[in-house]
């Protein structure tokens, strides 16, 4: 895997910082009718194993970023999201073809 950048905008550093300063960002599928469909999950906290998870330190925040997961020119933009008590954040960048 070639490293990754990442991006995070201050006010998601903030949300990200509020819950505990760790952040996982992991792929999930989703079963419909025909086709599973692939989708990234964030969860603020540790993943239950840190294998097969990249571990990325910045800005005091610590990020498992799961290696099965592609981004365009390998960047991880990390995006504020919501308002009030439903501030969270979302990933941009992952590439699904």
């Amino acid at each position: 895997m070639v490293s990754l950048k990442v991006s995070i905008e201050d006010k998601a550093k903030a949300v990200i910082k509020e819950k505990g300063s760790l952040l996982t960002i992991s792929s999930t599928s989703i079963e419909n009718c025909c086709v599973p469909i692939g989708e990234v999950m964030i969860q603020f906290g540790e993943p239950k194993s840190s294998s097969g998870f990249e571990k990325i330190n910045l800005d005091d925040i610590t990020l498992y970023i799961d290696k099965k997961l592609e981004f365009k020119n390998e960047l991880v933009h990390i995006k504020p999201t919501g308002i009030g008590p439903f501030r969270t954040v979302r990933v941009e960048g992952v590439a699904y073809f």
